[in-house]
């Protein structure tokens, strides 16, 4: 497998900082979105991200001009066959993963390694339909991908020790702990991070606590670097809403039914930080506003959606 060039296939936020990271690490990489505006907020967004690093004395403006010479940007999907290695990013919907890797299997050489970050699909369900499933598999990347030295990786049914050899290739490039799970979906993370924000929720609809109370008591009792609601926050309620109803039909737990409060707020419009606002509330460079989180009378307005 060759390194050279690495193909991150969606330019939302995780296709955004997987390319950032990859970039950083000194390796080429092709951002490819079918939308140009799309591409082109991605870009914006990750000199920003680089600038802010500027600003705190963590990068200089000439590795910052390095990172970004390393990264080129693509409407076409032909423009994946130069590459040795593709992570997709799209939206958790196994109809699209699927369609996506049998054609990267026409444009691709025999050799090249497709990867999928979903976080709630079979990798073994995305690659079904695939002619060599054999060079599919997992590679679930927490985010911030830049900052969190974890991906979890499973191999689905087909999975070659070749194909799972590379991934640990690539991980070790970015300097990234591995773990490895099972083919089911969830890995580890979303599985047990899932119901602690689910469970957050009621919680808070219940009335026990307000959004601030229960992230300090769930940060300083269990030494995390994020409460539940901030967390979810930062995913995307409407996006934690996904999860768990994929989760929810994959494994018929009950811990995996969304809280109404969470399906009321994404129907209201809280969608996170992505919208400016979700348990919290959050100004146009993504800072939460202090002392921000969710009043009673929106907790109120929400329960009548």
């Amino acid at each position: 497998m060759s390194q050279k060039t690495v193909a991150i296939y969606g330019a939302a936020t995780i296709g955004q900082e997987l390319v950032l990271a990859v970039a950083k690490s000194g390796c080429g990489v092709l951002l490819i979105d079918h939308s140009e505006e799309m591409l082109k907020k991605g870009l914006e967004r990750i000199e920003a991200s680089l600038d802010a690093e500027i600003a705190r004395w963590g990068l200089t403006s000439g590795e910052k001009k390095a990172i970004l010479g390393r990264i080129t940007t693509s409407t076409s999907i032909n423009d994946v066959a130069k590459a040795g290695f593709i992570i997709e990013t799209l939206k958790e919907t196994i109809d699209t993963k699927r369609q996506l890797f049998k054609e990267l299997e026409k444009i691709c050489s025999k050799d090249t390694i497709l990867a999928s970050n979903s976080a709630t699909i079979s990798i073994t369900e995305i690659a079904s339909e695939c002619e060599h499933p054999e060079r599919t598999i997992a590679m679930h990347f927490q985010s911030p991908i830049p900052k969190v030295p974890l991906v979890e990786i499973s191999r689905g049914l087909h999975t070659s020790e070749t194909t799972y050899e590379a991934a640990l290739r690539f991980a070790a490039m970015m300097q990234k702990t591995v773990v490895s799970v099972y083919d089911c979906p969830g890995f580890v993370t979303t599985r047990i991070a899932l119901p602690m924000i689910n469970q957050a929720v009621k919680v808070l609809e219940e009335g026990i606590a307000n959004c601030e109370t229960i992230d300090t008591a769930m940060k300083l009792g269990f030494g995390l670097n994020a409460g539940p609601l901030a967390l979810a926050d930062k995913i995307g309620l409407d996006t934690v809403v996904f999860y768990l109803e994929n989760l929810y039909k994959e494994t018929f737990d009950q811990s995996y039914l969304p809280a109404k409060l969470l399906k009321r707020l994404v129907r209201a419009g809280y969608k996170g930080i992505k919208s400016g606002k979700g348990f919290y509330r959050y100004e146009k460079d993504l800072t939460r506003i202090a002392n921000s989180g969710l009043k009673t009378q929106e907790l109120s307005m929400c329960k009548s959606n």
